[in-house]
């Protein structure tokens, strides 16, 4: 099974570090490295196995995977992001996954206690797929850590890139819809460091997050329990203290991963109230 990894970069500072933890697993390699996009700090100047796709526009994530998915030659696509470091075991937990007969895989995020702001960024954003989790099907994952199949992908198509945010809550539920299940497998570990690492930061990042993401939950009200009037704009600006402490107390309730990082709900709240005030401000 020839796995090909596709990595988005939009001049990341680290993205060398996400390409050497590729490079350094252990039971598996891949088949190629595809980094698409741009590279302005030129951390892999000096990374001749990788092979580069280069954008002269700056691309939003689903238009540089796509790109990866259209010049890929693997039997399997696994997606990492440019601010990610793999695990030794990741791209071996992957495969075994699709050996196995799945065909839509996602991975744990590892959650690094400092600093703080990333940490609070990091539980929010990315609570289902903690590392801790039993493995199991979901009805979306993240594309920071995930692999699919590439017949599965000639079923549903690329991702939607006029999405800037969600486009791979979209894409796996449609992938989902299509009879391919996204399967958690916690195995596949990847530690998340982005660069939002201040409250203005986290703030703005999920205030863009609801603006996108309240029209892919619009998209597929099935799979966010039905719930519909809720995203009306008004019904947003007046409920979003109490959804945002609903949604708060959530992460940090008997079995959840906010138990391991009781001082972080100040900053997850304020992420859900970013949120919810960005999704009354829709972009679609």
């Amino acid at each position: 099974m020839r796995a090909s990894v596709i990595i988005p970069n939009l001049d990341s500072p680290v993205v060398d570090r996400a390409v050497a933890s590729v490079f350094a697993q252990a039971g598996a390699r891949a088949h190629e490295v595809i980094v698409v996009g741009r590279d302005g700090p030129g951390r892999l100047a000096d990374e001749p196995r990788v092979r580069f796709l280069y954008t002269e526009r700056p691309e939003w994530p689903a238009g540089a995977r796509n790109r990866g998915i259209q010049a890929a030659g693997g039997d399997v696509y696994v997606f990492l992001d440019a601010d990610c470091v793999a695990e030794p075991g990741w791209l071996a937990a992957h495969l075994a996954r699709h050996a196995a007969g799945e065909t839509v895989v996602g991975g744990a995020v590892l959650f690094d206690p400092r600093p703080y702001w990333q940490l609070a960024d990091n539980l929010s954003m990315f609570h289902n797929v903690d590392a801790q989790l039993p493995p199991g099907p979901r009805r979306f994952l993240p594309t920071l850590n995930l692999s699919v199949r590439a017949a599965a992908v000639d079923d549903v198509g690329a991702m939607d890139p006029g999405l800037r945010c969600g486009e791979d809550i979209d894409w796996t539920i449609r992938l989902a819809a299509a009879g391919h299940q996204p399967f958690l497998d916690p195995a596949a570990r990847i530690i998340h460091r982005p660069t939002r690492t201040t409250a203005a930061d986290m703030w703005r990042h999920w205030y863009q997050s609801g603006q996108w993401m309240v029209g892919v939950r619009r998209r597929h009200p099935e799979a966010f329990d039905g719930v519909s009037w809720i995203y009306r704009p008004l019904a947003l600006y007046a409920l979003a203290p109490a959804i945002a402490a609903v949604a708060t107390a959530r992460l940090y309730g008997a079995g959840r991963p906010g138990r391991r990082y009781p001082l972080t709900w100040p900053a997850v709240y304020a992420t859900k109230l970013a949120w919810c005030l960005g999704a009354a401000d829709p972009a679609l």
